[in-house]
């Protein structure tokens, strides 16, 4: 019989609420228009990750994002169905936290005239766009997979330190691409909730841009989970450092 976790559904559905809205709030109130704004949205996505990750990782792992989920699902790390389950959380949690975005900001003082919607900026190609999202939801994965999941990584207590800074360098680079999603619930509910918001102000383009930043984070995800096949700790690895983790060392190939 196949057994929900509802704490952990339930976990997942406040740190996405969260991070929509204070990542897109930040953003929203700065609006990411030169350095200066573009690493304060930086840092409040980065740092948010982090603080979120270590108030619910010991209730649901602290994902935050289908695509992280996506990848543990498909490395066997969580149940399809557990996965299944999380992401629905975390979309509604997305929208959610649009929502509470809407009572903060007026239409006029919203800066991104879009929630913080992820779409291609300015001189970027469709293919640019995915791209990118492939390539940092990547490493965000990997870091994931390499710091958190593996039995024989380093980083302890700091794991969820070391995964808001994947998070912080990725937005550096993608803001001005797409305004960075790395995550299908981050551009979900800001896309949803500003299309219907019906603003005069607000510029169009979040929710026709939505497929970009589903495939590329899933690809992404996707390649992350298939490296951990040729990088797996062998027994070997597990004598030498004595380390298990939250594996068992007998039952590594």
């Amino acid at each position: 019989m196949k057994i929900i976790d509802l704490k952990a559904m339930f976990a997942e559905f406040v740190g996405t609420t969260l991070l929509i809205t204070l990542g897109c709030g930040v953003a929203c109130a700065h609006g990411p228009n030169d350095g200066q704004t573009r690493l304060l949205v930086a840092m409040a996505f980065g740092v948010g990750v982090m603080a979120i990750a270590y108030a619910i990782a010991q209730h649901s792992g602290g994902h935050l994002n289908c695509a992280v989920t996506f990848s543990l699902v498909l490395g066997g790390v969580v149940p399809w169905y557990q996965g299944l389950f999380n992401c629905l959380a975390q979309m509604i949690g997305s929208v959610v936290g649009a929502i509470i975005l809407c009572g903060v900001f007026p239409c006029e003082a919203d800066l991104t005239r879009s929630l913080a919607s992820n779409m291609p900026g300015e001189g970027y190609a469709e293919w640019r766009v995915l791209i990118g999202e492939i390539f940092g939801t990547f490493m965000l994965c990997f870091t994931v997979w390499e710091c958190a999941v593996t039995p024989v990584g380093g980083c302890g207590k700091n794991v969820c330190l070391a995964i808001g800074a994947a998070v912080f360098v990725n937005v550096l680079i993608l803001l001005p691409v797409d305004g960075c999603s790395l995550n299908p619930n981050r551009s979900f509910g800001p896309a949803v909730v500003s299309a219907l918001r019906g603003c005069d102000n607000y510029q169009s383009g979040g929710m026709e841009a939505l497929w970009m930043m589903f495939l590329g984070p899933l690809i992404g995800a996707a390649v992350a989970a298939g490296l951990q096949y040729p990088l797996a700790p062998n027994k070997e690895v597990f004598q030498m450092t004595g380390e298990c983790g939250t594996q068992e060392c007998g039952t590594q190939e």
